[in-house]
């Protein structure tokens, strides 16, 4: 495609061809989202409602024609040192060649919510889109319907699934839909391995294109990964979308059906419908490596190109662009001076860094004058209101005190100097971008390159360059204004379940990012060429502004029943100690019980002292106590045998478990390891451990031999088993009474650590092989 020449025209003129949507009926993915979120709930793997789910989706598939089967096996990464056992749906719709393009999703969910976004979405478009695809009287290709358990325990279903042979040899392409929030069209955000020609359905077809490369530059820096990181592993060639906005209720009790917005919803939907008809009329077989650029303008226009377009691309915007600024330059200079340009130079990047800087002060401000740490949590639209208003108004204080200095050589009229001094550094980050993060590259080569090729013709010519200036501001505000909004609003839910607190700088620089790419060519194109009237207006309206939003966000709740401050309790019960500890931990200080809570909470300032390492949980905020033991564990340790061998020792160690979802981890003794294990494992806090995920309800056992390592050593190792309610609890966290939960939602786990010798000397049942 011709991006550069798209964006213009896009830019300037006001509508785009929207497509038809296709036959996809949202009222229909609505009905699986409601059933499996209100009807069933949260449905972690292991449990009875992830049962009941698995059979809901079988029954609907095989309505619709497809042949079910599934996979029921225990996945292991030995990387994370665990195992799980996984019940994968696969579902098949025979189609001309055996070659199939797939819809994959997870049909799970985290234990401390329902799942209506995460991953109900991905189940309700997987399964309407099945629908409409198997009602297709030509199938080129076939048809993969892969719903994975698991995922939220560590990408486990995945994990299982690449072993399966005939879905790594049958499946060529593939569309996954996860969540991360309740709003907005699914974006693509990731595609791969290599493979460009995949784009072009998504490119030519959807009806609702949202999606930018920038996004795996952002994705690769966070701790998160989907399915699509397992499949990628095998050389699949997919694309990866999630919804993004609204995240407050992801993997809490809020992520529910009537959250989760019809445009989001009937959005992804039409466009996963869509690529999967485009798909027919694509070679699925053909490989290529180059990993392209990709975005989309306004909803309604995709744009992708290969690494070659951007290499010349970055090539034609950075020779331009250094030509242009070398020509407007020399044009500056003869208007101005030598002297005076390089005062207005100076004296603009004074400016843009008092913007920058007086946007941090008042979030640092209005932090400081709150009791919490992130006041605009709740409300960001009211905050970003403040850091905007607080920039424009420091902004035009600058450009007014440069009058009171030098009125004749701080009264930049023409747009040749506004170019002079902005150019560098869209020159200097363009160049960067290609360099550094060639993915998101475009954000600044594409408005560089517009410049460098509309500017330099008619320097003197005012009025041409104006008009070249709200072009260029066209292209500027296309790629970086509606990703803008939808970044700082996603940035504020991720943040919100991160482990640190919001760093005071982070919200104004990716305001003053987008700001260096927008204000120049808006002062360029519309800034007057003689000075205000009456600039005391001006100077009243940003200040009235600036006090309103200021008013506004200070006042502006942090925490809502809509968006709840996430917080985290565990507790621990070693052996027969006469007490448990339990923990509670957040992003805000104070701990804020209801009544019935244990007292004498305080700071830990050491680990705690168990027989097994607890580790310590990543927030600013951690605050302990002791209480009453939490009772038996939940599982029975119904064997352990340490039987000689010619060289060592074999452990054979049998479990099982009281209640569904459990996680069972065995733990050696400091600076023990086996020479072999039935199950992978990992040093986890000096500490070999291999996990095992919803054990089956008949037990699990563990086998493993030993060089170099006594019997007794041996009986000091220990069971770590965690479960994600707490004991006494109720409702569908079995949360105790005096958590609060009106503006406050909780992810909980209990551990109990057993002594391995704890049961019968005999024989357990048969080790995993």
């Amino acid at each position: 495609m011709r991006p550069l020449a798209l964006i213009v025209l896009t830019a300037l003129s006001a509508a785009a061809c929207a497509r038809e949507p296709g036959v996809f009926l949202e009222a229909n993915a609505r009905a699986h989202v409601a059933m499996l979120a209100d009807t069933i709930g949260s449905r972690p793997v292991g449990s009875a409602a992830n049962a009941r789910a698995r059979e809901y989706i079988i029954e609907q598939l095989r309505q619709f024609g497809f042949e079910v089967r599934v996979q029921e096996t225990d996945a292991q990464r030995h990387e994370l040192g665990r195992t799980a056992r996984v019940a994968n749906i696969i579902a098949l719709l025979q189609g001309e060649r055996t070659e199939a393009v797939g819809l994959v999703s997870h049909y799970d969910s985290s234990p401390y919510g329902p799942g209506a976004a995460d991953a109900g979405l991905g189940v309700g478009v997987a399964l309407e889109a099945a629908r409409v695809f198997a009602a297709r009287p030509d199938r080129r290709w076939s048809l993969l319907v892969v719903l994975t358990d698991g995922e939220e325990a560590g990408l486990m279903g995945a994990a299982a699934l690449v072993t399966d042979r005939d879905v790594t040899e049958r499946l060529h392409a593939y569309i996954n839909v996860e969540a991360i929030g309740s709003a907005g069209t699914a974006m693509l955000f990731e595609t791969g391995p290599g493979n460009e020609w995949l784009l072009a359905p998504w490119v030519r077809h959807a009806p609702h294109p949202r999606g930018a490369s920038y996004g795996v530059e952002i994705y690769r820096r966070l701790p998160n990964d989907t399915d699509f990181s397992i499949l990628a592993t095998r050389n699949i060639p997919g694309l990866n979308f999630a919804a993004a906005l609204d995240g407050y209720g992801y993997h809490t009790a809020r992520d529910t059906q009537d959250r989760l917005s019809r445009h989001a919803l009937r959005t992804t939907g039409e466009n996963v419908a869509a690529i999967m008809a485009a798909l027919q009329e694509v070679d699925i077989t053909q490989r290529s490596s180059n990993t392209p650029t990709f975005f989309d303008i306004g909803g309604t226009v995709a744009v992708t190109y290969g690494p070659g377009v951007q290499w010349a691309l970055a090539a034609v915007a950075l020779v331009t662009g250094v030509f242009t600024w070398f020509r407007l330059t020399g044009n500056a200079v003869r208007q101005m001076g030598t002297a005076r340009l390089l005062l207005v130079f100076a004296w603009g990047w004074v400016g843009a860094l008092a913007t920058a800087g007086a946007m941090v002060g008042v979030t640092w401000l209005l932090r400081a004058s709150r009791e919490v740490y992130h006041p605009w949590y709740a409300s960001p639209g009211r905050f970003f209101l403040l850091l905007m208003a607080t920039g424009a108004l420091v902004g035009w204080s600058v450009a007014r005190a440069g009058r009171w200095i030098s009125s004749p050589s701080l009264a930049p009229r023409h747009p040749a100097v506004a170019w002079s001094v902005s150019l560098p550094a869209w020159i200097a980050l363009a160049a960067f971008a290609t360099w550094a993060a060639p993915a998101a590259s475009y954000l600044w080569v594409l408005p560089l390159a517009a410049a460098g090729t509309l500017l330099p013709w008619l320097p003197r010519h005012e009025a041409f360059m104006r008009v070249m200036s709200l072009a260029v501001l066209g292209v500027a505000a296309t790629l970086w204004l509606r990703d803008t909004h939808d970044l700082l609003h996603f940035a504020v839910t991720v943040m919100g379940r991160m482990s640190v607190i919001t760093p005071v700088f982070l919200y104004p620089a990716v305001l003053s990012a987008a700001a260096l790419m927008v204000v120049p060519p808006l002062i360029a194109g519309l800034a007057p060429g003689r000075p205000i009237r009456y600039p005391v207006a001006m100077t009243s309206f940003l200040l009235l502004a600036t006090a309103a939003s200021g008013t506004a966000a200070y006042l502006a709740p942090a925490y809502t029943v809509e968006e709840p401050l996430r917080r985290h309790v565990r507790t621990l019960q070693d052996g027969d100690s006469p007490s448990s500890l339990w923990e509670i931990a957040s992003l805000e200080p104070g701990i804020d019980l209801d009544a019935g809570a244990p007292g004498g909470w305080m700071p830990p300032e050491r680990p705690a002292g168990a027989t097994v390492p607890w580790g310590r949980l990543n927030l600013p905020f951690v605050f302990r106590t002791e209480s009453s033991p939490l009772g038996p564990p939940p599982v029975a340790v119904s064997g352990f045998l340490l039987s000689p061998l010619p060289d060592g020792i074999q452990l054979t160690l049998s479990v099982v478990p009281r209640e569904a979802g459990l996680t069972v981890s065995f733990v050696l003794p400091h600076g023990v390891t086996p020479a072999r294990s039935s199950l992978p494992g990992t040093l986890r806090l000096e500490r070999w451990t291999a996990s095992f995920v919803a054990p089956p309800a008949e037990g699990i056992a563990w086998e493993a031999s030993f060089r170099g390592v006594t019997a007794e050593a041996l009986r000091e190792t220990r069971l770590a088993i965690t479960s994600t309610g707490l004991p006494g609890g109720s409702g569908p966290q079995r949360l105790p009474a005096w958590l609060p939960q009106e503006r406050t939602v909780w992810t909980s786990t209990a551990t109990w650590i057993v002594p391995a010798t704890s049961g019968p000397d005999i024989p357990p049942v048969p080790p995993l092989r």
